[in-house]
């Protein structure tokens, strides 16, 4: 499988050598959820040159006629903890860009340097390298640097500052103590921290600490027992800058470990066979039991964020058994409509809330002059079925066109 990537790569990277221009498509406005037809979209090396231009003398043509056209989509919750490269997969299901959620950072950023500098195909990554708990992980994949006390936790954040991560990821077992520590750190020195709110740390207090994103909603349900507290809380949320990524195809796949059609998904063939090996076997009935209730709270609370104006970040935890890297985050946006969000609310939360969460709304996010050109073209509009996120029929990573056909090529390599 590395040598077809390999080959795959040095065959599809060529830069673009001229402009390239998307004609007669219809532009998906996602900060209106609006919709802009008969435009054609002018991308000069990594940037959009302009839209409702005409076709330059020597472009290259990209027919858009019938068809849709997003911003590059967003995983804000994966691991990049295999040492198999899976990133070129992101890119054949028109996600451009990830939040790495705790890998080797290492390698990590060496597979992010070799990206930026159109040495490998990939999207935009920002990691927090290891993750900061009160204990080792239960599985060898995830890194991780223990604090069990506030000495240590003012050693691990110096580690990481030392390491030049983007954010700090906190763990679900780290202390109390450790937990306030890194928060003092993180204001001072203006870094984000990020990650599930530890069982130690009440919910209000994690928003007071200025946590910057509240992952899983794990947290939650044990902070607010009605309907009205829990709008009260996303409110205090969206007062304090605070998003949450509620990751629902995690706990759709934790309720269902023990449905057949989870191992029998057809995707799953673009999963390096050595990654699927390492998965567990899927659990009993007794096991799943209580998981199906907590996920039953989580989409209830998914569907009272909608009423306030809190920020929701699609992710998926791609990394963990039975996710394919790009796929599973069309399975994230499909369930945040079942949870009550709206396909357009849905759509923001994978494109322009991402790249506010990140500060590069000013790049990147929507569809609009200057920015990058990180584009999806659709043979459908998902404003009227967020399902038509999966009929990709091209992908723009940072000005890149990959046809249909080069994005099969990719598919076809990851087997």
């Amino acid at each position: 499988m590395k040598l077809l990537l390999a080959l795959a790569a040095c065959s599809l990277l060529g830069a673009a050598d001229r402009p390239i221009a998307i004609e007669d498509v219809t532009i998906v406005d996602v900060t209106t959820a609006s919709l802009h037809p008969h435009q054609t979209v002018l991308i000069e090396g990594e940037r959009i040159a302009a839209t409702g231009a005409r076709v330059p003398a020597g472009a290259r043509v990209v027919r858009g006629r019938r068809k849709f056209l997003i911003p590059g989509l967003w995983d804000m919750h994966v691991h990049l903890w295999y040492k198999e490269n899976q990133l070129p997969l992101f890119i054949a299901f028109g996600v451009t860009g990830v939040r790495d959620m705790g890998s080797d950072f290492e390698r990590t950023s060496a597979w992010r340097t070799a990206i930026e500098k159109g040495e490998a195909i990939g999207p935009h990554i920002v990691t927090s390298g290891p993750v900061v708990d009160g204990e080792a992980a239960d599985h060898g994949n995830l890194p991780v640097i223990v604090a069990r006390n506030g000495p240590e936790a003012r050693r691990a954040f110096d580690r990481l500052w030392n390491m030049n991560v983007d954010f700090i990821r906190v763990g679900g077992d780290l202390p109390f103590d450790s937990y306030m520590a890194i928060a003092e750190l993180a204001r001072h020195w203006h870094i984000p921290i990020e990650g599930p709110i530890p069982n130690g740390v009440p919910a209000r207090q994690a928003i007071e600490a200025r946590q910057a994103s509240l992952e899983h909603l794990d947290g939650v349900t044990h902070a607010v027992s009605t309907d009205d507290e829990a709008i009260a809380f996303f409110e205090d949320c969206a007062l304090h800058g605070v998003s949450v990524s509620p990751t629902l195809v995690k706990w759709q796949r934790m309720a269902h470990q023990n449905d057949e059609a989870l191992e029998n998904d057809p995707r799953l063939k673009y999963v390096a066979a050595s990654i699927r090996k390492s998965w567990p076997k899927l659990a009993t009935d007794n096991e799943v039991s209580e998981i199906r209730k907590r996920k039953d709270n989580i989409y209830r609370l998914v569907s009272l964020a909608t009423e306030t104006k809190v920020q929701v970040l699609a992710g998926t935890e791609t990394g963990e058994p039975y996710t394919i890297p790009g796929a599973t985050l069309d399975d994230e946006l499909e369930q945040l409509v079942a949870a009550g969000m709206t396909p357009h609310q849905a759509l923001e939360a994978a494109t322009i809330e991402p790249a506010r969460f990140l500060g590069w709304d000013g790049n990147m996010g929507s569809i609009e002059k200057g920015k990058v050109a990180d584009l999806v073209l659709l043979d459908a509009n998902p404003l009227d079925d967020i399902r038509n996120v999966r009929k990709v029929a091209a992908v723009f990573a940072r000005g890149r066109y990959f046809s249909r056909a080069r994005l099969d090529a990719i598919l076809s390599g990851a087997k």
